[in-house]
């Protein structure tokens, strides 16, 4: 079956590849403090980015504990706070105690807001614009205040989610980029040689094979690690990448055509995602093994299901007819 390990072999090199670019992309946005990023700008929203209110959420008891550095004066000025090493997550329950807690609502309205210091501020309009409607809908019940305080932070946040993918979206397709031209992960000469190469194509699916049964792990640095000596390996078994011997790119001619096309489709494929590919790998790999399974024998005289019995076989009588001569 060829075609079926030609594909088992793309997909492998396509998973390597999408995993470690997904890796990488894991300990930019740590470094980065994306997830916090998100998040606080999710909140700024919500409160109508206002700084002081933003400061006050941050201060709260319930959200002190979860940063890990001090709030200091030089992170409130232009451009918002700046809390790389803050929260990457803050449960609703959490986000509803803050409002009940630092905002007081005082006989069906919102006028103030409570500081960690215990100052009591005016609210500020547009924070009073978001949250007065929610206390309207309540009638005065605050089990259903803080429900609607609670869905209304889920629904803010699954935005939220969304600009996180979509920013590191980007962040894993510049780095597919990179990594394809540092590896010169050419799709079209990787399919060429394991196509007409039998030897190599039955190795990268003899190693595609011990790879799935042995799962990479949560520790990003041990899946790092373990992800870049399963692409050496590869390279190892005679799969065209890098940059030197036969694996170089011909310019000539309409060589840098190939290559170019090569690099574009290897980045598409990381874009995918590692997921996409372990699904799809998974997938491929079950329909090359799949057979038609054997259809049951019907119990034999001893009463044992699917038991074989070796029975003579009568020989066939061969019945001949011989044409009579004339006369």
């Amino acid at each position: 079956m060829p075609a079926l390990d030609l594909a088992v072999g793309l997909a492998f090199i396509f998973l390597l590849l999408s995993l470690l670019a997904s890796t990488i992309q894991e300990f930019v946005a740590a470094a980065l403090g994306l997830r916090a990023r998100m998040l606080e700008q999710g909140l700024r929203n919500m409160l109508g980015g206002d700084e002081d209110v933003l400061a006050a959420f941050y201060e709260h008891p319930l959200i002190d504990g979860l940063y890990k550095g001090q709030i200091r004066e030089k992170d409130l000025g232009k451009g918002g706070l700046k809390r790389t090493g803050g929260p990457s997550y803050v449960s609703p329950r959490s986000f509803a105690a803050f409002i009940l807690d630092a905002v007081a609502p005082t006989e069906g309205t919102l006028n103030a807001f409570k500081t960690a210091s215990g100052e009591t501020r005016d609210l500020p309009a547009p924070v009073r614009n978001r949250l007065q409607p929610l206390l309207d809908a309540a009638g005065g019940d605050l089990d259903a205040y803080r429900k609607s305080l609670e869905a209304w932070y889920d629904d803010s946040m699954a935005r939220v989610s969304g600009w996180y993918k979509r920013k590191t979206q980007a962040i894993l397709l510049v780095i597919g980029t990179v990594l394809v031209l540092a590896l010169n992960a050419n799709t079209l000469a990787i399919a060429d040689r394991l196509w007409t190469d039998q030897s190599i194509r039955a190795a990268v699916v003899r190693q595609a094979d011990q790879a799935a049964s042995q799962p990479s792990g949560d520790d990003p640095r041990a899946r790092l690690d373990s992800t870049a000596n399963d692409v050496a390996s590869v390279a190892k078994l005679g799969v065209p990448m890098g940059w030197s011997g036969d694996a170089k790119p011909d310019w000539s001619g309409s060589g840098w055509v190939s290559a170019v096309g090569g690099w574009l489709l290897t980045v598409l494929a990381i874009s995918l995602g590692a997921p996409f590919w372990f699904d799809t790998l998974g997938r491929i790999s079950r329909l090359r093994s799949s057979g038609k399974p054997e259809t049951p024998l019907p119990a034999t005289g001893s009463g044992k299901p699917n038991e074989r019995v070796v029975t003579e076989t009568p020989p066939a009588t061969v019945s001949v007819q011989v044409a009579k001569e004339p006369g």
